[in-house]
């Protein structure tokens, strides 16, 4: 199986190697992710994807960790880091909790 890595860069995200929408649906997409994204600091943003991985795997660590590209470790030590400064961190198993 080729990974993006093994492809040619001009391959690697063309839509006719992937199933994107049409360009257009492609950069309205992309502009709304700009528009939630710009003006939040990186630190903001790593702690919403790690916590919404989290919860997308229901609390599991292991998967989470492996989708986001970094070690149990490292995943560990962000959670903790979470958890000091009062942030709700999902239990293995917990059902992901709907923000108001």
């Amino acid at each position: 199986m080729l990974s993006a890595q093994d492809m040619p860069e001009q391959q690697a995200f063309s839509p006719s190697h992937t199933s994107f929408p049409p360009s257009s649906a492609v950069d309205q997409t992309v502009e709304a992710l700009r528009r939630i994204l710009v003006g939040h600091t990186i630190a903001d943003v790593e702690r919403h994807l790690i916590l919404d991985t989290l919860a997308y795997c229901l609390g599991n660590r292991t998967h989470a960790a492996r989708i986001l590209g970094i070690s149990i470790r490292t995943l560990r030590n962000k959670l903790n880091e979470y958890m000091d400064a009062g942030i709700s961190v999902p239990e293995p198993g917990q059902k992901p909790v709907l923000a108001a």
